[in-house]
């Protein structure tokens, strides 16, 4: 059965500030890496975006919650109507733009006919995930919200409208990521040229092998871990400063992680400068960590340069650094974030 994404990205928001500028990149990208890579048909991605030119006012801009939901129920049809009582293998839904959180475990996107006195146009994420994944119409689920977790109240979500919660059939599995946990802010940085969410960016540098493992597999362990470490590398000492300001991601992954394998990429190497010693210019180094399975294998050795550099590429990981006899432990983290410490 085919896998399925609907991708949302908002930012022409007529009547709610402030003005964004990276969803439509965001959601543009994340449909390139999902058609290219995450294994759905281009005819089975739905990318929803707002008008263009924006609409002059809320009450007439889009999308509105009703495109999502009409999709929503197509696929629900589908699953009700199939043998096996399933609408395909896999579901994305990524959704970026303006958004609020409800509670601790949820976040909602607003969408472009939202107001600050309207914010009842808006999908929440995690009921709908959890509807097609509890109730087995997809074998994995995965969901992704590049939005601010505010504390907004509504009177009424705009979720499923079932009460009486599923059991996930045996097997199945999930991932939600959020990019602010509750009550902060998710930003947008100029990254490589283009304007875009930090959230967004992290995944998408994830998801292309930055959380690969030796043999290409990301798994919701490995892309958990790449999240949580890198979010933060996109953010400005001022952002960093800022206590409203989301450093981390919010995530879950059904048990077991490490055996959830996500996808199936060409791990990224990473160009590190490896901090040495003070006074071991004139000595050799050595590098060892894991290769080829083994946990403990020489990765790379090098004769004295006369430097207090190591430059080279490496795969997001631990190593032990060996200068002058000492130990080291070098943690790659990704897009050149090394940490050196002694154990």
């Amino acid at each position: 059965m085919p896998n399925t994404a609907i991708i949302v990205g908002i930012q022409a928001y007529p009547e709610l500030p402030p003005a964004l500028q990276g969803p439509k990149n965001d959601a543009q990208r994340f449909f390139e890496w999902v058609t290219t890579h995450g294994g759905v048909a281009v005819a089975d991605a739905h990318l929803i975006l707002d008008d263009d030119p924006p609409a002059p006012t809320a009450v007439n801009a889009h999308p509105t919650a009703e495109v999502i939901k009409y999709l929503f129920d197509l696929l629900e049809e589908e699953a009700q109507h199939s043998p096996d009582g399933r609408a395909g293998e896999r579901l994305y839904l990524y959704l970026s733009g303006h958004g609020f959180g409800q509670s601790l475990t949820d976040a909602s996107l607003l969408m472009a006919n939202a107001t600050k006195n309207r914010t009842r146009h808006h999908v929440p994420g995690r009921p709908w995930a959890d509807h097609f994944f509890a109730n087995g119409y997809f074998k994995e689920v995965l969901l992704f919200l590049d939005c601010c977790r505010e504390r907004y109240s509504t009177a009424t979500l705009n979720g499923p409208g079932t009460t009486i919660p599923a059991v996930p059939p045996a097997g199945a599995r999930c991932f939600y990521g959020f990019a602010a946990k509750y009550g902060k802010l998710a930003v947008e940085r100029n990254i490589d040229g283009k304007i875009g969410g930090v959230f967004t960016a992290t995944l998408l540098d994830a998801l292309n092998g930055g959380a690969a493992e030796e043999d290409g597999r990301v798994t919701g362990e490995t892309l958990k871990a790449y999240l949580y470490e890198n979010m933060k590398g996109f953010l400005s000492p001022a952002d960093l400063a800022n206590k409203d300001i989301a450093k981390e991601p919010d995530l879950y992954c059904e048990p077991p992680e490490n055996q959830f394998v996500i996808a199936n990429v060409q791990p990224t190497k990473f160009n590190v400068t490896i901090p040495l010693p003070a006074g071991s210019e004139a000595s050799d180094r050595q590098l060892f960590g894991e290769a080829n399975g083994k946990k403990y294998t020489k990765i790379d050795s090098r004769p004295a340069d006369g430097t207090l550099e190591w430059k080279l590429p490496l795969l997001r990981g631990t190593y032990q650094l060996i200068v002058n006899g000492d130990s080291w432990v070098v943690t790659v983290k990704g897009r050149g974030m090394t940490d050196v410490a002694k154990p």
